[in-house]
């Protein structure tokens, strides 16, 4: 009987290839359920925020992209003790945002599913998970992403991985920012009420702060691109790998 022996590079691809799936699910989930939502035949395919989508044709959607996501983070193991617990953490916290739904209220147009149970405290914990797993995302981003995976100090640093640690400094901030946005326009619509800015700003900053997150999960598992197949991996990554 012979016993096969893995390569350590198919470790190396699969955990390159969980660092993109995961950069891939957060770009694609505030489109997938915007236009999916419309191709069903909803009457309001845009909602004010992107857990709203919960109650819309696209529930199933919204809910699985989270619990995938979750998985992801929480079998996700990265090259420290911090890394793999603040991942384990951002699973736990995505969890929480797709089984604890935000309140119906606010859903806009007459074509929902009604929850089978929901309970006041729901808001709080689901608000609690949202807000928490974007921070991570940050912490990601501005602390455990700018270190070199290959253990050198930044001292060591190429130009390219210089430029790499700035683009994932402007994710951290950039999530860090819509976070405060979205925090202001609610503080704003409850003093000063509805605006057609403030309507959607939910949304809006939701979206912008899953964009800086896949776009440095993405940066940050390109590494096999450079020597892919693709000429258009290739050209894209240049830059910085």
């Amino acid at each position: 009987m012979t016993t096969k022996h893995i390569n350590d590079n198919d470790y190396t691809i699969s955990y390159l290839q969980l660092r993109q799936l995961i950069g891939i699910l957060g770009l694609c989930l505030p489109f997938a359920l915007l236009f999916g939502n419309k191709l069903l035949g909803s009457t309001a395919w845009l909602q004010p925020s992107i857990s709203h989508y919960y109650y819309s044709y696209m529930h199933i959607a919204f809910v699985g992209v989270l619990c995938v996501l979750g998985g992801f983070l929480v079998t996700y193991r990265g090259k420290s003790t911090l890394e793999n617990r603040v991942s384990n953490f951002s699973g736990a916290f995505a969890f929480g945002v797709a089984i604890f739904p935000t309140e119906f209220k606010g859903y806009i147009g007459n074509d929902y599913l009604n929850p089978i149970i929901w309970h006041s405290w729901f808001k709080a914990v689901h608000f609690g998970c949202a807000g928490l797993l974007f921070l991570c995302f940050a912490f990601f981003c501005l602390k455990i992403f700018q270190e070199s995976d290959a253990g050198k100090s930044p001292a060591q640093f190429d130009e390219k991985k210089k430029l790499r640690n700035k683009i994932y400094r402007y994710c951290g901030y950039g999530i860090l920012a819509s976070i405060i946005i979205i925090g202001a326009s609610t503080i704003y619509e409850n003093v000063y009420g509805m605006t057609t800015f403030t309507k959607y700003a939910t949304f809006i900053f939701e979206t912008t702060a899953l964009l800086f997150f896949g776009n440095s999960w993405l940066l940050k598992g390109s590494v096999n691109w450079k020597d892919a197949n693709s000429p258009m991996l290739k050209t894209i990554v240049s830059p910085v790998r």
